[in-house]
């Protein structure tokens, strides 16, 4: 699917988890889509005036950050995925409380 359309189907949301079957070991959370977090993307389906979409990019596996992306993708692109949220993406912020995502892409403190 591609970005755009996980979006749509997040609820016009950002802040979910994705992955690209060229990816191997990365995945991505998506920061936001035509620079917003939340609403109604610009354009008609599918294309959305070609929006860009922005990511924070980690190993899949150990959680670790990485600088840059695995390969130069566009967001509407066929081969992204939905994942789960990873396991390793409840960080503890600076004063000991867990920080768990909520479905509209914020977090919430415990």
């Amino acid at each position: 699917m591609t970005i755009y359309r996980l979006y749509s189907d997040n609820g016009d949301n950002a802040g979910f988890w994705v992955q690209h079957r060229k990816w191997g070991d990365v995945c991505a959370q998506v920061k936001s889509v035509a620079g917003q977090r939340h609403g109604k993307l610009p354009g008609a389906a599918p294309l959305h005036d070609k929006a860009p979409a922005e990511f924070n990019w980690f190993d899949v596996r150990s959680g670790r950050q990485l600088d840059a992306p695995p390969a130069a993708l566009e967001p509407d692109d066929k081969h992204y995925g939905s994942i789960a949220i990873p396991f390793w993406s409840r960080r503890k912020d600076s004063v000991g409380r867990v920080r768990v995502p909520v479905s509209s892409g914020g977090s919430k403190a415990f």
